[in-house]
């Protein structure tokens, strides 16, 4: 067991879990076209799915090393 690895895991995991809440609370306060809304969502779930394969995949990573 790595406990660094565990750590930079679940400090990605929580990052990515960060940035899907804070946009969920963000996006309806903007003030922004449609299809530039739309852009951004995809992008900001891209970034979080990102995080959190690399956060899920540390942590598995540490647990069997």
């Amino acid at each position: 067991m790595s406990a660094e690895l565990l750590a930079f895991g679940v400090i990605a995991l929580a990052l990515g879990i960060g940035v899907l809440v804070g946009a969920r609370h963000l996006y309806p306060r903007l003030d922004i076209p449609e299809d530039a809304e739309s852009s951004l969502q995809v992008l900001t779930a891209m970034i979080a799915g990102v995080l959190l394969l690399t956060g899920l995949g540390l942590v598995l990573i540490g647990l069997f090393t």
